[in-house]
């Protein structure tokens, strides 16, 4: 028996094998980084929806919501401290949508109507008062996105309500 031939015959099934391994690990990660996408896309419309279901389910916390986004001179101190924290809770999930999409976890057309809907948020006169207190709450990242925006770049309609 030659062991030269036995050693290259085996070289060959080496690389062969460590070749299938790649693309095996390969075809994986691929599968599993859409996972991890879609798995993102589902908690962040899940966070959103359900910030729309507290404020909407209760009529006197939508009123404060709506009143404190527009006009937030007219809420009391207690009404004006139930919206900062909806306003906290609004902004941390759209701050964790933010991130995801600067991480790459969230493509540019998931991203595009939520920017709207974040500049909208934050382009109201109630959230605008709202924001000189809290904004050093947030990340420095949103903070500056956020302060470096314009009511200009607001896709939506000025007239939409919610």
């Amino acid at each position: 028996m030659d062991w030269n031939v036995v050693s290259a015959v085996s070289q060959v099934f080496a690389a062969i094998f460590v070749g299938v391994t790649v693309v095996y690990l390969a075809v994986q990660i691929k599968s599993s980084t859409r996972a991890t996408h879609s798995q993102t896309y589902h908690l962040a419309t899940a966070a959103l929806g359900e910030m729309a279901s507290i404020i909407g389910r209760d009529r006197e916390l939508a009123r404060i919501f709506r009143t404190g986004m527009e006009n937030p001179d007219a809420l009391t101190e207690d009404e004006f401290t139930q919206f900062g924290y909806l306003g906290i809770s609004l902004f941390r999930r759209l701050e964790n949508i933010y991130f995801q999409y600067q991480s790459g976890m969230i493509d540019e057309d998931f991203w595009d109507g939520h920017r709207d809907n974040t500049l909208w948020f934050f382009h109201r006169p109630g959230m605008r008062a709202w924001w000189k207190d809290r904004r050093f709450a947030f990340s420095k990242r949103f903070r500056d996105f956020l302060d470096s925006s314009s009511p200009s770049e607001i896709a939506s309609p000025q007239s939409r309500r919610l």
